[in-house]
């Protein structure tokens, strides 16, 4: 029996699909990890289907729990390294926290009424013949097509941008001493 209390998922069709399917999730990243990883491509899909099943501009009305509304909550740990239902720009790749701070810093001025208000998310990437890289994320974008639309205003004034998930760590969680 856990101590946690039991949170209903709200009345929609949407939301009891998410609710079975994380259940569902739950129970096989605990007893067969592997199924995951062999059925990750479907998942992925079938996280997109979910998310394109809301009208364009529907927000479902759910209830607050203390928290400010709009406020980043960090992942659980057992899903940090988990992909995002949720949609990203890549914007650069560096080696180390400190120098990912500052481009950060440098990208929100640069672009401050497209980049002003989306969280940053640090991602941990190796390529091949390079070595280790931390992507720089931001975002959360409902839908690619949002992500997509911020991609082209920034390419427009000739920056980089790719859309990704928005996996990846907050980058206030990364210790600044990492050495990547």
């Amino acid at each position: 029996m856990s101590d946690e209390p039991e949170v209903a998922a709200a009345p929609t069709r949407n939301a009891q699909l998410a609710d079975a399917m994380s259940r569902e999730l739950a129970h096989l990243a605990r007893f067969d990890p592997d199924a995951l990883e062999r059925v990750q491509p479907e998942l992925q899909a079938l996280a997109n289907a979910i998310m394109a099943l809301n009208a364009p501009g529907e927000t479902p009305d759910l209830p607050l729990s203390g928290n400010e509304v709009g406020a980043e909550l960090p992942p659980p740990a057992d899903m940090i390294d988990a992909p995002s239902l949720h949609h990203a720009v890549h914007l650069a790749s560096y080696r180390r926290v400190e120098t990912a701070r500052r481009g950060w810093t440098e990208l929100q001025a640069l672009h401050p009424d497209i980049l002003g208000s989306l969280n940053a998310r640090l991602s941990e990437a190796e390529i091949v013949g390079q070595g280790q890289f931390l992507r720089l994320k931001a975002g959360p974008f409902d839908t690619a097509g949002e992500a997509r639309a911020i991609c082209q205003r920034l390419q427009a004034s000739g920056a980089y941008c790719a859309v990704v998930d928005f996996s990846g760590r907050r980058m206030a969680d990364m210790a600044s001493t990492t050495g990547q």
